[in-house]
């Protein structure tokens, strides 16, 4: 470890409370861990041979061929927030995780960014790389301090998945409430790797744009799912594009929705590049007040014959019947109401751990209530 990133004396016992929420776990039971508090790398440590974990500012000094995969997806001039985290390559913020060829990782690599300083900065770069014939589960989150409201938070992330890589990730973040938040992600995957992934984002936000961008090789396979909330008082943006450039390129992209008085606006391009490609883009929105939006775009672009694509996009309003059924059963209007978000929600899905499936439920009772 670097001793001007990192600090030997890992997470309090408050900052580990902290992270809970968003799904740390003992490091001892994870095969790395990677945690960027503020302006520090606070912990970078495996437990496993086949994952190494560096700041990334050390990774840039100690391995050549990291300094090709930084900005090697997105042009650092792509919009002011890339180049604003362009502008720190001098002295980046952030990690490298690699899992090596052909590792077949049993525990799970965890990775989270806490932001303890109200009114506070932080801009990010992280990098990983899951290489040739590889397999892992990761989760990562984003958190803050109930005493922290205001921020701006602005993080790159770029993955690199070699041929045959197989990766798993769950990510949840739980910002302050009058936050911005921007977040950029870029990916590619080379031929046969594949890659399921589901992103909560549930908590109060004053405004979070958050941009993808997947470029999938031949073979190569996504399933995405997304549930995201918003209460009043908040704005999510979110944009991506899945391109789909070689034959045999699946994708499954679903995104759902929930607004309870906040708006939300759900940007989605999928293109198929190729012969023999196929994706699907689901967004299903469900609205809880007569305030907020829910503004559902999904696009497809065909650029070669064969390639088949196709989207199903809604927004509705709890079914009064089931209220109705739900209400004469004897339960409560506010806990049937509840019952149906969470299952349009889908929270028992089996990707979600059981720990986060039993966190997100609370969160959706706090957001609703205010008390988050």
């Amino acid at each position: 470890m670097d001793d001007l990133t990192t600090n030997p004396g890992g997470l309090t016992n408050a900052e580990k409370d902290i992270l809970h929420e968003v799904g740390f776990a003992d490091e001892s039971t994870r095969a790395g861990t990677s945690i960027l508090a503020d302006r520090q790398m606070r912990v970078a440590l495996s437990n496993d041979p086949g994952v190494e974990i560096l700041p990334l500012a050390q990774a840039l000094r100690t391995y050549d061929f990291v300094q090709g995969l930084m900005f090697g997806l997105v042009d650092p001039e792509e919009n002011e927030h890339v180049r604003l985290v362009a502008e720190h390559m001098h002295d980046p913020l952030g990690h490298f995780i690699w899992i090596k060829p052909g590792a077949k990782v049993k525990l799970p690599v965890q990775s989270f960014t806490l932001l303890e300083i109200p009114q506070g900065r932080q801009f990010t770069h992280d990098i990983t790389l899951i290489d040739e014939g590889a397999e892992v589960e990761m989760i990562s989150g984003s958190a803050v301090p109930a005493e922290v409201c205001r921020g701006r938070h602005i993080s790159i992330g770029e993955t690199y998945m070699r041929a045959n890589a197989k990766c798993t990730a769950v990510t949840v973040e739980h910002w302050g409430p009058e936050m911005e938040v921007y977040s950029y992600g870029y990916s590619r995957m080379e031929a046969g790797a594949s890659f399921g992934s589901t992103a909560i984002m549930m908590s109060p936000i004053r405004h979070h744009t958050s941009r993808s961008v997947s470029v999938l090789g031949a073979g190569a396979s996504v399933v995405s799912q997304s549930i995201v909330f918003a209460p009043e008082g908040t704005e999510r943006v979110l944009a991506s594009e899945t391109r789909l450039t070689a034959t045999g390129a699946r994708s499954q992209d679903v995104t759902r929705m929930v607004s309870a008085g906040g708006t939300i606006v759900n940007d989605a391009l999928l293109v198929g590049a190729a012969a023999g490609t196929e994706g699907f883009l689901g967004c299903d929105g469900l609205k809880l007040s007569d305030a907020g939006e829910i503004r559902a775009v999904p696009s497809l672009s065909a650029l070669a014959e064969g390639a088949q694509l196709s989207h199903e996009a809604s927004v509705g309003r709890i079914d009064g019947e089931k209220l109705t059924y739900l209400m004469a059963s004897g339960m409560a209007e506010d806990a049937a109401r509840d019952l149906i978000v969470r299952g349009f929600l889908r929270l028992s899905d089996e990707q979600i751990p059981e720990a986060l499936r039993t966190r997100v439920v609370a969160m959706v009772a706090e957001a609703k209530s205010g008390g988050m």
